[in-house]
């Protein structure tokens, strides 16, 4: 063999060696999609930050990107992860009637003031108890998290009391915002929160059911003439983070293990911190506009807890269904609640 003939030889089997590393090292893209605006806190505040987060955690061998446009309606993402038309997106558990009962432990009424403690606590219920029941199946979930108390938002007829409830008509999302509605005699139009400033300032509505953040997010400020408050919130929702599982099986270990300590509690509270955390700016805002604020008074938060009670004994139900001890879990749930919301409530404010 001719010296030309071993380099060559050589050569090539310097690239053999070579080359299934640098396959290995290909950067590793995955779309987002978001049925929000880009201005909304959960994806200013959460979703960029997050996918800032595994880029540079994974020296950027994973890349999520942000799709200019949703890949469908808020309700079609949970299918649209599962099929893998997008690779990740968030749920809203209200959105899918029937399907997601194990998770209304975290928007029941009148339980949390923050949207980062409704969060935390409610990703540490569902990780502990609740995930071994399936509610997820079919795609990876990678946390979950929710919004501050949920408030009535009226154009032009105020809620001061229960019976002005009565035959108003006002959006919501579904889940827990939903079941709240019916039993207060609410005329329910179901529909996503985008939608929101056009079915008010329309008049299609009188009013709409909403976290304060919402206030800013989708301009309610300009139709918005009352916001009715009650502690620890009307109502709640939640969000799934989600993520097609077949996506994440072919991430290398290493990666899959950066995406699951990003994921899980440190999701929720980055996300429930963004979410929450607009709302004292927004209801800021209202006073400044002079939107009216009513703090619901002994009498009206006492008629709405007499009519919302059944929530409760509903959840219990439905945990005993899966073999889950409900009035220990609900009891933890509850402290859990008390104790984040003091933690949040003591911090110095900016």
């Amino acid at each position: 063999m001719t010296i030309w003939k071993k380099l060559v030889l050589t050569a090539g089997i310097a690239i053999g060696m070579v080359m299934p590393l640098s396959s290995h090292a290909e950067t590793v893209e995955l779309t987002v999609s978001s049925w929000l605006p880009p201005t909304h806190s959960l994806v200013a505040g959460f979703i960029v930050p997050w996918m800032a987060e595994v880029e540079k955690e994974t020296e950027g061998r994973v890349k999520p990107r942000l799709l200019p446009k949703a890949v469908t309606n808020a309700a079609g993402h949970y299918d649209a992860v599962r099929n893998g038309l997008v690779d990740l997106a968030f749920i809203s558990h209200a959105y899918y009637p029937g399907r997601f009962e194990l998770t209304k432990l975290g928007t029941l009424p009148l339980t949390g003031e923050h949207g980062e403690a409704r969060s935390v606590a409610a990703w540490r219920i569902y990780d502990k108890y609740l995930k071994s029941a399936g509610e997820h199946r079919g795609v990876q979930l990678l946390g979950m998290y929710g919004h501050g108390p949920g408030m009535v938002m009226s154009g032009k007829k105020p809620v001061r009391q229960i019976e002005d409830f009565n035959g108003l008509k006002v959006r919501l999302g579904g889940g827990m915002a939903a079941d709240v509605a019916k039993v207060l005699n609410v005329n329910a139009v179901v529909k996503p929160a985008p939608e929101s400033y056009e079915l008010l300032s329309t008049g299609v509505v009188d009013g709409v059911f909403l976290p304060a953040e919402s206030l800013v997010a989708f301009r309610l400020d300009e139709v918005v003439q009352s916001i009715t408050r009650f502690p620890g919130g009307l109502y709640g929702d939640s969000h799934g983070f989600i993520m097609n599982e077949r996506s994440y099986k072919k991430l290398s270990e290493q990666d899959r293990a950066i995406i699951d300590r990003l994921s899980g509690e440190h999701l929720a509270r980055l996300a429930g911190a963004a979410w929450g955390g607009a709302d004292n700016k927004s209801l800021a805002l209202a006073k400044d506009k002079g939107i009216e604020i009513i703090d619901a008074d002994a009498a009206l938060v006492e008629a709405v807890r007499d009519r919302t009670a059944p929530f409760e004994q509903a959840w219990l139900d439905a945990a005993s269904k899966h073999n889950i001890d409900g009035p220990a879990v609900m009891a933890e749930y509850r402290s859990m609640l008390q104790e984040l919301d003091a933690e949040i409530a003591a911090r110095p404010t900016e």
